[in-house]
């Protein structure tokens, strides 16, 4: 059974590697999606244990009684999981789900998204097998301990000038200065949340209905991780997905985009990418079959990540250029 192989590595392993992510339950579903190889997945699991070494969850750690104590502290991870498994069995995980997500929705981008994208995955694998369920409250655990938060615009602006908004952000003076001297892209986020010029006057996000504010979102995206190859780029392409998975979990989904969309605004800033003009020219004759095929077998976790996402936004929203760069992608890893 699929959830066999998820819950065998994911029962014993903490989400976070050092400084790093877990990356082993994401990949494990991006690989079954594409594929539908049980086979497979146990190998590419046992190749990933093997190439990288995982932090294990503790056998002895502290006794919480609420998730707000638990907020935000990584070390946390397994008081916040027996929370959470306890509450699951009472409450629901369904009503679960849709508690954490809606009261901490301003940490939906913590960890690079990563926090997202697991809780997704792990949607997206119950519905092929029940067993999944303890995957979703390690999720669930790991949203909540991994969580730091946004500060979501007000600016409003129509989806078909974001790429000139965000090229006048992207050269803005104030702006520059806040993240340029700064070490780290995390350093960079901070600065900028923390002015109040930034969140209340300059960030931007999109008018109209859910599907416009997608749509947009995708139309930069998609030619500004073409142009830059940037990792945090494809994190925000990824992170759109998995908001859009967990759409039903939301009060207010339209909301739920603009804090995301202040994110990927946010991220993209703090990484110092200064181009948005530039358009994809040529488009893959490739079918999806073949690019799943090709996505799956490579050795990067982001490229097959990369693969299922892509694949997945272009049967909602048939977008060909989401092929251009899957295959970028796979071609460069």
């Amino acid at each position: 059974m699929l959830a066999d192989i998820i819950n065998e590595y994911g029962e014993k392993q903490s989400p976070y590697m050092r400084n790093l992510v877990n990356h082993l339950p994401m990949g494990q579903l991006a690989f079954y999606k594409l594929t539908k190889d049980l086979e497979g997945l146990k190998e590419y699991s046992k190749e990933y244990n093997e190439k990288f070494k995982i932090n294990p969850v503790k056998t002895e750690y502290p006794k919480k009684s609420s998730l707000e104590e638990c907020l935000g502290k990584r070390e946390l991870y397994e008081s916040c999981l027996d929370i959470i498994k306890e509450r699951s069995k009472k409450e629901g995980l369904d009503s679960l789900m849709s508690e954490v997500l809606n009261k901490y929705d301003l940490g939906m981008s913590s960890g690079l998204f990563h926090t997202l994208i697991r809780l997704a995955y792990g949607v997206e694998g119950y519905e092929l097998d029940k067993g999944y369920k303890e995957e979703i409250e390690r999720g669930l655990a790991y949203y909540v301990t991994g969580y730091r938060e946004a500060k979501p615009f007000a600016r409003k602006i129509k989806g078909k000038d974001i790429i000139n908004e965000m090229d006048k952000l992207s050269k803005n003076l104030h702006i520059s200065e806040l993240v340029s001297d700064k070490d780290t892209m995390g350093q960079g986020m901070k600065a900028l949340y923390g002015d109040e010029l930034y969140v209340n006057e300059l960030g931007f996000i999109i008018e109209g209905s859910p599907d416009d504010k997608i749509e947009a979102l995708l139309e930069l995206l998609i030619p500004t991780y073409y142009n830059s190859r940037n990792i945090v780029v494809l994190h925000c392409i990824t992170g759109l997905h998995a908001l859009i998975v967990l759409k039903e979990y939301y009060e207010d989904f339209s909301n739920g985009i603009d804090i995301l969309t202040t994110s990927i605004i946010t991220h993209i800033l703090a990484s110092n990418i200064k181009d948005y003009k530039y358009r994809i020219e040529n488009t893959t004759e490739l079918s999806w079959d073949c690019l799943k095929i090709k996505g799956s077998r490579s050795k990067d976790v982001h490229t097959v990540k990369l693969t299922y996402s892509t694949y997945q936004l272009s049967k909602l929203y048939n977008i060909r250029e989401l092929k251009d760069i899957a295959l970028q992608r796979i071609r460069h890893t």
